[in-house]
């Protein structure tokens, strides 16, 4: 009794705060609609994450997703995305805490239930962190895979004349439809059009270096800049000697992907193994 009466309340106070923090957080609300689980709860989610000022009761926490949210959109806009994901966390939960009680009120095992939970609620939360780091890994791995192959298109062009920053431009326009796909060339993006912008080309190099975040962007970036003034070909002899490592570099990721999904079909393939070896044994099993 004392359960169903908790969770009439909580419900309540839901909702009341939804009415009440709709109209404070509706154009947040729409500028990250895509990226908001359940919009209908985010101002319930967000209003929480104010008024208990979660910022500053978990700041390793907090931390941690938002230094992989500047790596994953940008440091522009990391506060607002660490801000949707704590809400998607804290959606979450709340779903779970619901459908929690509500097994609790109904099964003949309230103290069971309830620990059952209670797990679930911190597995999902610890799985929802996590996946930052898979994104951050995927990413990362992205680039590697895309940078060698980037480096000596840049090789190329400077041999035939052009210069480093003309190189990286040529390089971005041909790529141009395939921008949001790829985590390279939508930095490098970002980079010619702050180019474009008269943007000195060392503070561009240095920007481009931040925000990928990464060993093998920041030795290319290190290796323009030392030579790109120079130019033709001490800067080309630089970037082949480059590249050969990052071909290496790209060959050990490849194979560790390869390994990776091996590893991932050896349950489906013991699943069809058995299902065979039972369809095989069957007519000897049925005649005894």
């Amino acid at each position: 009794m004392i359960l169903k009466v908790i969770l009439v309340v909580s419900i309540l106070v839901i909702l009341f705060s939804i009415l009440k923090n709709k109209k404070v957080y509706e154009q947040f609300i729409k500028k990250y609609k895509e990226d908001i689980t359940l919009p209908i709860m985010a101002p319930f989610a967000f209003s929480l994450i104010d008024k208990l000022n979660l910022y500053k009761r978990m700041p390793k926490v907090i931390s941690s997703i938002h230094q992989k949210m500047i790596i994953l959109k940008g440091s522009k806009l990391s506060g607002d995305h660490t801000k949707v994901y704590l809400a998607k966390i804290i959606t979450f939960n709340t779903l779970f805490a619901f459908f929690t009680c509500a097994i609790v009120i109904i099964d003949n095992q309230p103290y069971k239930n309830l620990l059952v939970g209670l797990f679930l609620i911190v597995i999902v939360s610890f799985f929802l962190v996590k996946d930052l780091d898979t994104k951050v890994k995927k990413r990362k791995d992205s680039i590697i895979i895309e940078l060698p192959e980037f480096v000596n298109k840049v090789i190329l062009l400077v041999n035939a004349g052009e210069t480093a920053q003309g190189a990286i431009k040529k390089c971005v326009e041909q790529k141009q439809k395939d921008i949001y796909d790829s985590p390279l060339y939508y930095e490098l993006n970002e980079s010619v059009n702050k180019l474009s912008a008269n943007s000195s080309f060392p503070n561009v190099m240095k920007d481009l270096n931040y925000r990928c975040g990464i060993q093998e962007v920041s030795i290319f970036t290190t290796t323009i800049m030392m030579n790109y003034r120079k130019g033709g070909a001490l800067l080309v002899e630089s970037l082949k000697e480059l590249s050969v490592s990052l071909w290496d570099k790209r060959k050990t990721v490849t194979r560790i992907k390869g390994e990776e999904a091996s590893s991932k079909l050896v349950f489906p393939i013991i699943f069809i193994f058995g299902a065979v070896l039972l369809i095989v044994i069957y007519p000897a099993i049925a005649v005894f």
